[in-house]
């Protein structure tokens, strides 16, 4: 067979399509604010959205009122899960460290707001306890960005 008969196919070009290509952002600390930002508004969002739904829940259902709390918690881990994983994925690297340093964000605001309005940190009142429910809320979002990234 002589190459003479063989078809010539063109070499494809090194460059990379726009499109696949992540353009770095200038100043790394600004899009890691940015993110923080995106996924706290997206956290507080749905927890107000629960607790919404939560209130009318309670109004319209003959539920009793001592599922208030056990709603506002729910809705607060929610929030905190879906910050976490919102961060994680808008940092994409480090994702169970971004979900933790979000819970932890979420734990240290609820403590702080708990002692402001009560002088000192009760440890009957269920302050320590929604802080630890938000910080691994803030966790599993991250776990979840992780095992996302891991498919």
């Amino acid at each position: 067979m002589s190459n003479k008969s063989k078809k010539i196919r063109p070499v494809r070009s090194a460059r990379t399509s726009s499109h696949f290509v992540k353009k770095q952002p200038a100043n790394s600390f600004q899009s890691v604010l940015c993110a923080a930002l995106v996924s706290f508004v997206c956290g507080v969002g749905i927890c107000v959205a629960l607790l919404a739904v939560f209130a009318l829940l309670l109004t319209h259902t003959p539920l009793p009122l001592t599922a208030v709390r056990p709603f506002a918690c729910a809705a607060a881990a929610a929030g905190a899960t879906v910050s976490g994983l919102v961060l994680a994925r808008k940092v994409g690297r480090q994702l169970l460290l971004c979900g933790f340093a979000c819970g932890c964000f979420y734990a240290i605001c609820q403590m702080t707001a708990a002692f402001i309005v009560s002088g000192a940190i009760m440890l009957q009142s269920g302050d320590v306890m929604l802080s630890i429910v938000m910080l691994f809320g803030g966790l599993l979002g991250g776990a979840i960005a992780a095992l996302g990234v891991a498919h």
